[in-house]
């Protein structure tokens, strides 16, 4: 009975952990791609991954390749530590989690004696907890830590490691005798990844697609014209002022692709977006219209503006000294205030545009006011 209990309890491990692996891939990571999102990817894909090796080794018999999937499941806690720490950009460390992974499947495998199996599980279990504690560490630094979304991760990590040490103390007091005595540990430790799981899920589906802290990329551009358009209409029936809509690009893109090839201009795509994000205040929206084209909204006087447009124009400017292209960076900037254009979103963005055109004609590397 406690066989068929454990068999079930995998299988909806092995559901849930590839339902969280769609939903953080395609709702968190495509949507906002950065690199804290993709080790949560990575995560979910090793979670996925694993517990399918866990469960074909249940089906066939085969203990070995069981151990295997159980082994590579407990390096998980580890990439998602990893993908907090790049959250705030810090060094991420995502090998230690491949290291993690192949010891601990290399442990459970060379173990046969149910002993040293036991000691040896509850050894790697523990290990894994660590990281789940650094992860409770991490979350604590968050800046949006007080979300109520945050507190089934908070939670969950927190019992990781508690049951970690009481299981590690439980093995060396009493340890088994025999594989028959290790059942419980099997059946506590499937509903307990089970909880991990579906707790993870949706704490970090919050830190994906919903949180703005923490965020280094602009939005998709669906979710950008669903935001700007409603700041814009609460802004008119406030009666502010002070909004302006700013469409930046890249000068002579084709150029660009032509003379850095399609991959190298990915890449300076990605930098002119961090070179965007970080150029202009925390509460700006940001979209991503197309690759090399974004654009920003911000509620700030015409000098902040101005000051902020330099400092992202000299950011560009000096991209290309790591780049091995014969093409100078640029890019243009179209001016659109809401006071002068309206506050109808379509037609503040037709202006920007086409004041960003009219910059980039005239030479590129400056901005174009509407109304100037």
């Amino acid at each position: 009975m406690g066989s068929i209990a454990v068999a079930n309890l995998g299988i909806a491990q092995a559901v849930v952990a590839s339902l969280g692996t769609v939903m953080i891939v395609g709702l968190g990571f495509l949507q906002r791609p950065s690199r804290a999102s993709l080790l949560w990817s990575l995560a979910f894909i090793l979670a996925m991954v694993s517990t399918w090796i866990t469960l074909a080794g249940e089906a066939l018999g085969l203990e070995e390749l069981r151990r295997l999937g159980l082994g590579l499941m407990l390096g998980a806690p580890a990439l998602i530590w990893s993908g907090f720490r790049a959250r705030r950009r810090a060094r991420a460390f995502p090998w230690i989690a491949a290291l993690l992974a192949a010891g601990c499947a290399v442990v459970l495998i060379v173990l046969t004696d149910p002993p040293a199996y036991s000691l040896g599980f509850r050894t790697v279990f523990l290990a894994s907890g660590v990281f789940a504690a650094l992860t409770v560490v991490e979350i604590r630094r968050s800046p949006d830590r007080h979300e109520r979304l945050v507190l089934p991760l908070l939670l969950v990590s927190s019992a990781f490691v508690v049951l970690g040490v009481f299981s590690l103390l439980a093995g060396l007091i009493s340890p088994p005798g025999s594989v028959e005595d290790l059942a419980l540990v099997r059946l506590l430790n499937s509903l307990g990844m089970l909880a991990y799981l579906v707790c993870v899920t949706v704490t970090l589906l919050f830190f994906t697609s919903v949180s703005s802290a923490g965020v280094q990329t602009a939005r998709s551009w669906t979710q950008f014209v669903v935001a700007a358009t409603d700041r814009l209409a609460r802004a008119r029936a406030a009666g502010e002022t002070s909004w302006v809509l700013l469409s930046v690009q890249i000068d002579d893109p084709d150029e660009i692709r032509a003379a850095a090839g399609e991959a190298s201009f990915s890449r300076i795509a990605e930098r002119f977006d961090h070179a965007v994000v970080s150029s202009f205040p925390a509460e700006a929206d940001i979209g991503r219209e197309g690759r090399g084209r974004l654009v920003v909204l911000t509620a700030r006087p015409g000098p902040v503006i101005r000051e902020h447009m330099r400092t992202l124009l000299r950011e560009v400017s000096t991209m290309d000294a790591a780049q091995q292209i014969s093409v100078q960076l640029s890019a243009s900037i179209g001016w659109a205030p809401a006071d002068v254009v309206g506050y109808d979103f379509p037609a503040l963005l037709t202006a920007a545009q086409q004041a960003s055109a009219e910059a980039s004609a005239l030479g590129g590397d400056r901005w174009q006011r509407i109304g100037a």
